[in-house]
Formats: C-alpha cells, structure tokens, sequence
C-alpha cells in the first residue's frame, strides 16, 4: 500500500522544504549576499545554540514545512523588523526526498522539562524545539513544522529553486547564475520572486 501524501488533494501539505536566509550579524553580509554565498558553496551552515536557539552541543540546519502560498504569514510585520529580522525573503527550497535521504527529519516539540524527564541525550537534543504552551502565550514554535539535519546540509547540484525578495532581484540573481556558472555547485532550476508568490510583501517595500 502507497503512502505518498496527497499533496494535491491537501492545501496544507507541501513536498518541499523550505530554508530562509537572513542577514548576518559576524560580517554584515545581506540575505541575498548569504544566498548566493550558499550556492557557490553548495552547502547550508548548520546554525548552534548560539547562532540558532540549537540545544545541545551539536549545530544542526533548519527547514519549515510550509506550503509556498503560506510563507506570507511567515513573513509578517513581527518577524521581518529590519532592525532585528527572524526571516527575510530569501530562501532554497529542497524536495522532501531529498531533504530526508540526507537525513532531515520533524522536530520533537517538548517542554524542557519533559527533555530532562526523557533523557533525551546531548548528541540528540538538536532535534528538539522547545514547546511549553498552546495557550497563546507561552513558547510555541509548532506553527513553523520545523525539520533538522545534524550539522550542514549539502546541497543538491540542481535544488528545486531559490526565494528571492522581487522580480528585479530575481533578475540580478539570474545574472549572477550566468556570469559565475562555472563556480557555482549549486544552480537551482527557478529563481521565484516571493512579492509575486505572496501576492505582495506589505511589510517589506
């Protein structure tokens, strides 16, 4: 019996992943700068307890599960404040497939409590987000379907697309792609501007 997921029959299901750039605080680097950085490299650093709330002594990489149509709520006024941005709209996205051969897998979403009580193991705590409430107020990161692979995550040579901010950037990235083929490892087949895909970005203009 198949158990592929319908994702044709689900709006809330997607078969991709999807992993958004920021800028960076270390050496003032853009998102769109980091992007093309990642593709050059054909490689995602995985983020640590410093960098990237990661528990444990392990760094590990992050991907949402969220349908393409949704990334707008992701992108909201809250986490995309350009004096401290969580996200910003700059992205790959990878298959499913591909993301769990190379060992991506769901979160486990627990309270630190019940971490302790389980005796989830240093070298495993990369996997766990905290979770302590669904009252609204308390930590909760559930909405963002979170994936994670222990460390970096190596790219595909071909990724399914990168997310950029507009058209006009999606332009300057083709050229980029063009003009550096040759040092690229990872040239993604589409390059999608997310004001399109989100039907506008109202808090980024």
């Amino acid at each position: 019996m198949s158990n592929d997921l319908p994702f044709f029959e689900r709006p809330d299901l997607s078969p991709y992943l999807v992993h958004l750039t920021r800028r960076s605080s270390e050496n003032g680097s853009s998102a769109f700068e980091n992007l093309v950085s990642i593709l050059l490299e054909g490689r995602i650093e995985g983020s640590t307890t410093k960098k990237g709330f990661i528990k444990g002594s392990n760094p590990a990489t992050c991907f949402m599960d969220v349908p393409l149509s949704s990334l707008k709520y992701v992108l909201n006024e809250a986490n995309t404040d350009p004096a401290k941005p969580r996200y910003e709209p700059y992205g790959i996205l990878v298959t499913k497939k591909t993301a769990y051969k190379k060992g991506c897998r769901p979160v486990i979403y627990l309270s630190n409590a019940e971490m302790e009580q389980l005796g989830i193991d240093e070298d495993e705590k990369w996997r766990v987000v905290r979770l302590e409430n669904v009252d609204g107020k308390g930590i909760n990161w559930i909405h963002e379907r979170e994936w994670r692979c222990k460390g970096s995550f190596d790219l595909p040579e071909s990724p399914i697309a990168v997310l950029v901010k507009d058209s006009s950037e999606a332009k300057n990235l083709q050229k980029i792609i063009s003009k550096h083929k040759r040092e690229l490892i990872s040239i993604p087949n589409s390059v999608i501007p997310l004001s399109i895909l989100c039907q506008g970005l109202p808090y980024m203009v």
